[in-house]
């Protein structure tokens, strides 16, 4: 009898652990489908946040853009990567190869000012033999002025290597990160030298096949030089950008060269390791100022050059790359009291675009504010420790190191937002922000 107890017993607790197993096993595929629903929700959110934020901005496009035919003769690029060191200079190069016939006359055409050439060159393209040789022509002297201006870098780089010291440097990462600087600067000697020397060949050459292509072309010598003339003013003009890239290039590269210098007279100062931390929190706090500061710039100045019936640009807000801008754009569109507000506006799309605008460019200026307060106060903490640090390095010295690099850092960042907003827009500039 206690035999068939205790066997009932022992099937009873192994029914119970079966069914403790199942419930284990609902309840997990119970969590897992819940975790799954959730996280579709999540991505159907992000999806459906970012389709929102691209239909924004498409509006906004379609707002700024909606203006007279005659604002749609633009330039024919707009690079969101002027910033990169690295871009090739060639990409700001029309390549008249790969054009037609049809739009290099229309290129052209736009470009001559003055009726007696326009009549000059509509002569000269009455073939189609002739349109082709011109174009040619104009492909090959393009060629020769970008290795004109590729040659006067090189030469530049290496006069101010000889003449100021400066030809290359480069830091470990982790020192870049943590001091806020960039990685390295300049160009080797050696590499100087093997570019020039590739320039100054390729120069010979090209200069050569223009002369032998020159002859092809039938034209009295007066035509000729008329002709070339007009070719040259055209590409000029047209090579504006790459010109002004080539010049930030070198200022840039004075300036980084500099800002390596002063960090390394910081460190040189011997500073304590609060001195230290604080010099970090300024700088990076700087950096991130003049980040957002030159996103403002390009942001206002894209909008009121979209609006001018003269602008000459061909960038939509997504060429710009405005990163900070743009997070903070999306999530005034999202904001809840701004979206329950806007559900009772009676006016147009078009006023509340302009309002969530307004108040982006608003709110961005707000947070550079908050880093100029955050520098202030850090400089305010290390000036609080005059009387208890009298052991060197004194804390004015290393005030003042800590300030004649973040000196070059703002001159660094506000010629950059100069320079770009001259090569991108050329018009209407916004020179202070």
């Amino acid at each position: 009898m206690s035999a068939d107890k205790d066997s009932q017993e022992q099937q009873n607790h192994i029914f119970k652990k079966k069914l403790n197993k199942k419930d284990q096993r609902t309840r997990k595929v119970q969590n897992m489908k819940k975790k799954y629903h959730c996280h579709t929700r999540t991505i159907s959110d992000e999806v459906a946040r970012q389709f929102a934020q691209s239909e924004m901005m498409q509006l906004i496009e379609d707002k700024q853009m909606s203006m007279p035919s005659s604002s749609l003769s633009r330039k024919k690029k707009c690079f969101s990567l002027y910033t990169k060191t690295n871009l090739d200079p060639s990409l700001f190069l029309t390549d008249y190869s790969m054009v037609s016939n049809n739009t290099f006359t229309d290129m052209l055409m736009t470009r001559i000012t003055t009726d007696d050439n326009q009549n000059f060159v509509n002569k000269l393209f009455d073939t189609d033999e002739m349109l082709t040789c011109i174009r040619q022509s104009t492909q090959l002297i393009n060629k020769l002025n970008y290795f004109k201006l590729q040659d006067e870098q090189w030469s530049y780089y290496y006069n101010l290597g000889v003449n100021e010291g400066i030809w290359n440097g480069r830091v470990s990462k982790s020192m870049t990160l943590i001091n806020s600087m960039c990685y390295s600067y300049g160009r080797s000697k050696i590499l100087i030298a093997q570019r020039q020397k590739n320039f100054t060949k390729k120069l010979q050459m090209l200069q050569i096949n223009i002369n032998e292509h020159t002859k092809q072309i039938s034209l009295s010598t007066t035509d000729m030089n008329n002709l070339m003339t007009i070719i040259n003013d055209f590409l000029y003009r047209d090579q504006y950008e790459l010109r002004m890239e080539l010049e930030r290039r070198r200022a840039i590269l004075k300036f980084d060269a500099k800002d390596h210098q002063l960090v390394h007279t910081f460190y040189n100062l011997k500073p304590r390791q609060t001195e230290i931390h604080s010099a970090k929190t300024i700088w990076k706090a700087v950096q991130d100022e003049q980040a957002l500061k030159y996103e403002i710039a390009l942001f206002k100045t894209w909008l009121s050059s979209s609006k001018s019936s003269s602008s000459s640009t061909l960038c939509t807000f997504q060429d710009l790359a405005l990163i900070k801008i743009n997070n903070i754009f999306t999530h005034l569109i999202f904001d809840k009291e701004l979206s329950s507000a806007t559900n009772h506006l009676t006016n147009s799309i078009d006023q509340f675009i302009e309002d969530i605008i307004m108040k982006t460019i608003s709110t961005a200026e707000t947070i550079v504010e908050n880093y100029v307060q955050k520098v202030n106060n850090e400089k305010q903490k290390l000036s609080n420790n005059q009387e208890k640090f009298k052991k060197p390095p004194t804390v004015d010295s290393v005030i003042t190191a800590i300030e004649n690099r973040q000196l070059n850092m703002v001159e660094r960042a506000q010629y950059n937002i100069e320079q770009i907003l001259k090569t991108i827009f050329q018009e209407n500039i916004i020179t202070k922000t």
